[in-house]
């Protein structure tokens, strides 16, 4: 084969303006950074809807629909792209129109089964509808796509939150991934959390086959002992602002283990807790052999 491509082929180029923007399509967005790049991008295809479309995210987020429009319009006048379609459905969520929103995002995955951008905007579509079961399919094929890592490892920890009513089969496989995730990723809470939240689950599940009266077994025992331990753990390394994971933990601790322990278990949990907290920088933290 005949070496054909290097760094200033046009395709190449392209290709890296796109990957560098899409980075910057994030919550704490920089508005400079997204017009400065996209420039460069016109500048070098002024062909591509993709650098013209891509204008709009900033404007959407401060509420400028209006201009955003005309922006998406424009560039679908030069062509097609997953973008166009993906902010034509935010327009309209923003908007008040749920249903065409809805119809822009499916449009897109139809024309782009294979990208993830369009399965990850109809999950978080479904889920704020409350349409559990759409959102769940749409997120499972957004991770198919993307892969386990920070963004679908937190949408997957959302999910299963309100929706764990998830079959023994699929919760195993689930949770022989999530731990792969969770020795990859030590130190990350929702990695801790993902994996407590499909133990739960799994527990729930067995409890249904008990017969009224049957204690729990040895297995539903040993899961919940880890879902106390990785709530444990998320808490541990909860460095966010909110401190949602130390929250979870404690409503955890209030909600199931109290009611269902004594007050001397929680006491000497929580000991267990503020000494793995005040300690776990000087003795490496958690490891796959500290469980």
């Amino acid at each position: 084969m005949k070496h054909t491509i290097d760094l200033h082929t046009p395709e190449l180029q392209r290709t890296f303006w796109e990957m560098i923007l899409l980075e910057e399509l994030v919550d704490e967005y920089n508005a400079e950074t997204i017009d400065r790049l996209a420039t460069n991008g016109e500048t070098a295809f002024p062909d591509d809807p993709f650098f013209k479309v891509v204008r709009a995210y900033p404007l959407i987020r401060e509420g400028e629909l209006d201009q955003a429009k005309r922006l998406v319009d424009e560039a679908s006048l030069l062509g097609d792209h997953p973008l166009i379609h993906l902010m034509n459905g935010h327009i309209s969520e923003e908007s008040g129109f749920t249903f065409e929103a809805e119809q822009h995002f499916l449009r897109a995955v139809e024309r782009y089964p294979d990208v993830p951008m369009p399965r990850r905007a109809l999950a978080i579509h479904y889920f704020n509808r409350k349409f559990y079961g759409e959102s769940g399919l749409h997120l499972l094929h957004y991770v198919r796509l993307a892969g386990f890592a920070d963004d679908t490892v937190s949408m997957l920890l959302e999910f299963f939150q309100v929706f764990d009513d998830v079959p023994l089969e699929m919760n195993e496989e689930l949770t022989r991934v999530a731990l792969n995730y969770l020795f990859a990723h030590p130190h990350d809470p929702r990695a801790h959390s993902l994996y407590a939240q499909l133990c739960s689950s799994r527990v729930s599940a067995l409890t249904g086959q008990l017969n009224e009266g049957e204690p729990l077994t040895d297995e539903m025992i040993g899961l919940l002992l880890e879902v106390e331990d990785h709530g444990m753990w998320s808490a541990t390394y909860d460095h966010s602002s909110d401190k949602v994971f130390r929250t979870m933990f404690k409503e955890y601790v209030d909600n199931v283990i109290l009611p269902n322990t004594s007050r001397y278990y929680v006491t000497h949990l929580q000991i267990r807790y503020w000494i793995r907290r005040l300690t776990y920088r000087f003795t490496g933290g958690y490891s796959i052999h500290s469980n």
